[in-house]
């Protein structure tokens, strides 16, 4: 009889090992064959798109009268938002970056990065009918809270640090913020006590707005929707900063503000900049609180009282109207392809400002 000759454990080991390797190559070679087929079909979109409203799109006499008040409400629109949306993300990333408590930082920056989950369609329902009947009667007091908000917490502050027990100081290192809310809030109660107190002595011009639905509702919403993504984007910039920097420079006697503005801020700021950059492009192509909260009035005015007409706005409103192969149909393409080369211009100059600081912090 032949002798049948058993294999041994090693041999019947390598033999799982080699046939595990080939199962994982092939998985691999699957893996990459969809990314890029993913990838080649996303540059044939990102190619075919503007090619696409670019062949039809119509030159038609008088296009510019047309775009122009739309170009100039969706600048208007975005230049309000970040003007809401940067001090409160800025202020929000410096703060969770470089002197919230390790902690609060862990709770606090879910929950400022949740706000982004939130529809716009909802804050476009808020803005139109709870915030713009609200502020239209209290635009003066809105003023007042802005004039006075940066004086009064630095006053605070300063208060706070030649006024407070060194053992209160110390205690509550990271949580400075929570001594901020109640100053927040007198100071809302003190501006629209203010405001009612001097309505009378002001031109009905500048404390109520011709209508509810205006630029500075707009901006306050808009602002608001922007925001997560702009302290998202700056507060990574700030927090992947080596801390070393900064303890060094207070090492040298600098305190922790003039680290900040002085050596931390410099070497973040192509991250600030590019969370700039995207913050004012996804403002200007938002297209329902502009809608829902706006009145979509094409005007060429800067004033925030006044309402606008945004592209996106407009898009939406005049497309379901607009007839394949008319000039109302290839004007509006025309002003779908400004959005779209506004937008990817930004986005891209972003995206370069982002690729400048990581090669910044790579060589540090």
């Amino acid at each position: 009889m032949p002798v049948q000759v058993s294999s041994s454990p090693a041999t019947s080991l390598a033999a799982r090992f080699a046939q595990r390797q080939r199962v994982r190559a092939r998985r691999e070679r699957w893996l990459r064959g969809g990314l890029a087929f993913a990838a080649v079909l996303l540059g044939v979109l990102a190619v075919a798109m503007p090619l696409f409203l670019l062949a039809s799109t119509r030159i038609t006499p008088g296009w510019s009268e047309t775009l122009l008040p739309l170009v100039a409400g969706s600048f208007k629109a975005a230049f309000y938002a970040l003007s809401v949306a940067a001090p409160l993300a800025l202020g929000a990333a410096i703060w969770c970056a470089r002197f919230a408590a390790p902690r609060l930082r862990q709770l606090l920056k879910p929950l400022f990065e949740l706000l982004e989950a939130v529809p716009v369609v909802v804050l476009g329902l808020v803005a139109a009918l709870l915030l713009a009947p609200w502020l239209a009667q209290r635009v003066l007091a809105l003023a007042i809270f802005v004039a006075a908000l940066v004086p009064v917490l630095a006053a605070s502050g300063a208060l706070w640090q030649h006024a407070a027990p060194r053992r209160w100081q110390r205690a509550l290192v990271g949580h400075e913020v929570g001594l901020s809310l109640p100053v927040l809030v007198l100071l809302a109660w003190a501006a629209l006590v203010a405001g009612e107190a001097f309505a009378t002595h002001v031109s009905a011009a500048i404390i109520q707005p011709q209508t509810p639905w205006n630029a500075l509702v707009v901006g306050i919403m808009l602002g608001l929707a922007v925001m997560p993504t702009m302290f998202t984007l700056a507060e990574d910039a700030l927090f992947a900063v080596p801390a070393e920097f900064a303890l060094g420079a207070q090492a040298l006697g600098a305190t922790r503000w003039q680290a900040l503005v002085h050596l931390l801020l410099p070497i973040a700021a192509p991250g600030i900049v590019a969370a700039l950059l995207l913050g004012f492009s996804r403002a200007l192509g938002e297209t329902m609180i502009v809608l829902m909260a706006s009145g979509n009035t094409p005007l060429l005015d800067a004033s925030p009282l006044t309402g606008l007409r945004s592209i996106a706005a407009n898009l939406a409103l005049e497309a379901p109207e607009a007839a394949p192969g008319s000039e109302h149909y290839g004007l509006l393409l025309l002003s779908a392809l400004l959005l779209f080369g506004l937008c990817l211009l930004l986005n891209a100059l972003a995206e370069h400002v982002r690729g400048r600081l990581r090669r910044r912090l790579a060589g540090l």
